[in-house]
């Protein structure tokens, strides 16, 4: 993918020296959703993986707009701080919009990741199916990564602890059926 398209692999460099963070998440982001999406489209020829994958890897782009001493806080953030995190899926969209090279959908992921199947996640508080598939697929890999992973203000949980949490608590925020291909993908 980076040897091929100029425009994923300017983006990430771009996440890279913004936030090591935010860069080795997307890199797991996208081979989590790559993951899950060809166990989903495996007989299907519809699906592009290399758009996929560059959505997947994109998908937190945005925060290169946004102030590190926000992204890396130990501490709780405040509203306001929330307020400007939450302001990332969309500018993402609108970076990747702005260079005219990938697909509708692949700038889709970038702009839904954070929405959630009960309609509480942002930008939009879309809900259930009116969430593009490969938006839905990015929200599962994106909260697990998140949850396995080290991070200022927490530490990491273990691969099943994560999945446990994110069946027993957090079941809302995904399309059920595709958390259980999910988990199915670690087998």
């Amino acid at each position: 993918l980076i040897l091929n398209d100029d425009v994923t692999a300017k983006h990430l460099l771009l996440i890279t020296s913004h936030d090591f963070y935010t860069f080795t998440h997307s890199v797991t982001v996208g081979v989590l959703g790559v993951s899950l999406s060809k166990t989903l489209f495996k007989t299907s020829d519809g699906h592009d993986m290399h758009e996929l994958g560059s959505g997947f890897f994109l998908h937190d782009l945005g925060k290169v707009e946004i102030d590190q001493a926000i992204l890396n806080k130990p501490g709780r953030l405040t509203e306001e701080e929330m307020q400007e995190i939450r302001r990332h899926p969309a500018l993402g969209f609108k970076l990747m919009h702005s260079t005219g090279q990938l697909t509708e959908e692949c700038k889709l992921i970038v702009l839904q990741h954070h929405e959630r199947y009960d309609g509480m996640g942002y930008p939009k508080g879309m809900r259930g199916d009116d969430i593009h598939l490969y938006g839905r697929i990015c929200i599962i890999a994106d909260v697990y990564d998140a949850l396995t992973s080290d991070r200022p203000y927490r530490k990491k949980m273990a691969p099943f602890a994560a999945l446990k949490l994110m069946q027993t608590e957090m079941l809302g925020h995904f399309n059920k059926d595709l958390f259980e291909k999910f988990v199915m993908i670690f087998k």
